[in-house]
């Protein structure tokens, strides 16, 4: 029994072990173990999964690494969310076979998050439908002869693997920031999406272990840890002229900045705001912001000037504007309780250069719009920058598997 202390946080534990009993229950099912006759330890396969991009920016990081090494990318694992313009600017030239796999719908791009309910039947729909595509999938793998896969947070892909083992020939190898999320005490979690997400991510966490080998990202120096895997930007030399680049992962955020803007200015500044697609035409003026469907050319041309960052908090973003050295303000999609887990992170990790927020206030956009560097906020930057640089010129002992014996 609680003591008066913690009996406002009684619930939690309940909550957590009722959704991983759930949860555990729907993913369960029969082994079958894969036949690839024939494997080529310097042949690999990358997943990744996602409309955003920081997962496959991840995963075309690896494959120019492991490149390097001689080894042959020959595959691409993607899925349903995938965003068309990223997979014909981004992926088809990489010139390999693409394997587009079922997606556990969670965010709806209009609506925001899909409610429970409908989650669990998303998942048991992508559970049917890999089945139906098992000898797709198969045949794929096979044609690949692959020895060598590597999974950014690709959890339909896990799963599969999970349920179809392959044979000891070939090595999978599970890479993502998430893996963090599963050492979190439930206890200390603020509301119950987040506990509910947790308890999901240690399920997840659970098939991708079950699959392969798992290794963490994190900005913090932990052990058996990789810092972030990112394109390093260049460091913000000027906060003049002020430019504020913005993503977000529902229209609704958006539409509320744009609102926000058009009714107590910018503060001087340009904002530049990406959605999945442009924002509608107000009646009787125009946009308070510059609004564009999401693509990576552009975002990244204006990654390069901006002097502040909002965002629905996903992590590479986030981290590349903190090696950047400039402000970033999280808000994350409602309900979305992995946003809320990375956004809290963020911002105990880097206390100078990120302020989490659940909602949009006048006052946080003017943080970002009137941001000066400080010698605590350069030092937070300097220090992500080294790791990342060290990373991408030295390697890691972690990387090991990815290395042909």
């Amino acid at each position: 029994m609680c003591d008066c202390g913690q009996a406002i946080s009684c619930w939690k534990p309940p909550l957590h072990e009722a959704v991983m009993c759930v949860l555990s229950g729907v993913v369960k099912g029969e082994q079958q173990p894969l036949d690839i006759p024939s494997t080529d330890p310097n042949k690999f396969i990358v997943a990744f999964c996602g409309s955003g991009t920081g997962h496959l920016i991840q995963a075309l990081s690896v494959v120019k690494m492991m490149q390097k090494q001689g080894m042959t990318l020959v595959g691409v694992v993607a899925d349903t969310d995938a965003n068309e313009r990223m997979m014909r600017d981004m992926v088809a030239p990489l010139g390999v076979e693409v394997l587009t796999i079922p997606a556990i719908k969670l965010v709806d791009a209009e609506k925001g998050m899909v409610l429970p309910p409908f989650v669990l039947r998303n998942t048991l729909r992508a559970k049917t439908q890999l089945l139906e595509q098992k000898e797709t999938i198969t045949s794929f793998l096979q044609r690949s002869g692959a020895g060598m896969m590597v999974s950014f947070w690709h959890i339909t892909f896990a799963f599969f693997l999970m349920l179809h083992p392959l044979p000891p020939t070939v090595k999978v190898l599970h890479i993502a920031a998430q893996f963090a999320h599963t050492s979190l005490d439930v206890i200390q979690l603020p509301s119950p999406i987040e506990v509910v997400t947790k308890a999901t991510m240690e399920v997840m966490a659970g098939i991708f272990a079950r699959s392969g080998q798992c290794i963490t990202i994190s900005s913090r120096e932990m052990p058996d840890a990789l810092p972030p895997i990112l394109e390093m930007p260049k460091l913000v030399e000027t906060m003049t002229p002020r430019l504020i680049l913005c993503y977000f992962l529902v229209q609704a955020d958006a539409i509320a900045l744009e609102k926000l803007l058009a009714k107590h200015g910018s503060g001087g500044a340009v904002f530049h705001c990406f959605t999945s697609k442009q924002l509608p035409e107000v009646k009787g003026r125009p946009l308070a912001l510059n609004s564009h469907p999401k693509q990576r050319a552009l975002f990244q041309e204006l990654f390069g000037k901006c002097t502040g960052v909002i965002v629905s908090t996903g992590n590479e973003t986030i981290w590349e504007a903190v090696c950047r050295g400039v402000p970033v303000l999280t808000i994350p999609t409602a309900e979305h309780g992995e946003q809320l887990l990375n956004s809290a992170v963020h911002a105990i990790n880097f206390p100078n250069l990120v302020r989490a927020r659940k909602k949009l206030y006048l006052e946080d956009v003017r943080w970002v719009t009137e941001f000066e560097l400080k010698e605590e906020a350069v030092s937070e930057s300097l220090h992500l920058r080294r790791r990342v640089t060290h990373l991408a010129e030295q390697g890691s002992p972690l990387f090991a598997p990815l290395t042909p014996a």
